[in-house]
């Protein structure tokens, strides 16, 4: 390997955001990694932004360029083109602290380990809008499935095939199942160094919120469920809780400004999934308000009611107020 560490960052008319993103890398007091930009096909600036700091550090970036594919196939193109013994991905309009890289380094590398969690700032331009850090718990390895605040060690995602899904919705998701579920030697630290910047015109703000753009959530759902059944893992309880809570995430966050009829047709599928996949679902231990250990207190009245409502038969009465129309 020529390097340690591959930072993987995709580029998509980035350029307000990458110049911030790139010297925050720059800065950091730990030196032996490379940065690999995959332009997934921009419409602005941003390839002549790229270019001018590959002049500027031809010994430490490297800049790809492709036609736009989405981000899991660009990431997907790092991961291959990567020289480093571990991989880290950074969003282009985001941003770490100085000690990041070393702390993470250090981490994985001290432990021999495959997989190394921390935790993350909410930012804006002007302020930070909250943080979360991440409790030494089984459960907290499933908290946080965007594939940044973490460092992966290259042969286990090789070895392990462990890819991002082409979807419209959840490709990181996919790829966190698995990564924390093929391997025993992973660690969670006490560490924020993450800044993740509140972007209203990023994919996952401007594009999630409708079911009318068609999210394919159940090819989501059915991947996973199928590699982790595969190695034998799907019926961990926390496999279990994660489906629950992701299901009732996505209904309740596209469902907002969605049609009643599409949300009570989306909510009868997902839900006849659960009951097909895991007949017992009803039963599992995060239905509590006192559990799993590590989830917010939040989330867990959330889940909690909904499965309150689920269960009195007034799931579909409350969409009925919830739904735009």
């Amino acid at each position: 390997m020529d390097k340690k560490i591959s930072i993987i960052i995709p580029v998509y008319n980035a350029q307000k955001t990458i110049a911030k993103c790139l010297n925050s890398i720059l800065g950091n007091s730990f030196y032996d990694y490379e940065i690999l930009l995959i332009n997934d096909g921009s419409s602005d600036g941003s390839q002549k932004i790229l270019e001018s700091y590959l002049d500027k550090f031809p010994d430490k970036i490297r800049v790809f360029e492709q036609e736009n594919q989405g981000v899991a196939k660009a990431r997907n193109l790092g991961i291959l083109l990567s020289q480093g013994e571990y991989i880290v991905f950074i969003d282009n309009d985001d941003f770490i602290d100085k000690e990041y890289l070393k702390i993470f380094a250090e981490a994985i590398s001290a432990g021999d380990l495959d997989l190394v969690l921390g935790g993350y700032r909410r930012t804006t331009l002007e302020k930070v809008l909250y943080e979360m850090r991440l409790a030494s718990t089984e459960w907290s390895k499933y908290m946080i499935m965007a594939p940044w605040a973490k460092i992966y060690k290259k042969d286990f995602l090789v070895k392990n095939k462990i890819e991002f899904l082409d979807n419209n919705i959840g490709e990181d998701v996919y790829f966190n199942l698995l990564a924390v579920n093929l391997s025993d030697k992973i660690s969670i630290i006490n560490y924020c160094g993450y800044n993740w910047f509140y972007n209203l015109q990023s994919v996952s703000n401007a594009k999630q919120k409708e079911m009318k753009n068609n999210l394919n959530v159940k090819k989501l759902l059915e991947a996973s469920h199928g590699r982790l059944l595969e190695m034998g893992v799907s019926n961990k309880k926390e496999v279990e809780f994660y489906f629950i809570r992701y299901i009732i995430w996505y209904l309740l966050y596209t469902g907002r400004k969605s049609a009643y009829h599409q949300v009570s047709q989306e909510f009868g599928s997902l839900f006849n999934w659960l009951k097909v996949k895991y007949p017992k679902f009803e039963k599992n231990y995060g239905i509590s308000l006192f559990s799993p250990e590590g989830e917010t207190l939040r989330n867990r009245l959330i889940v909690y009611i909904f499965m309150g409502l689920y269960r009195l038969r007034l799931i579909r009465l409350f969409f009925r107020g919830y739904a735009v129309f």
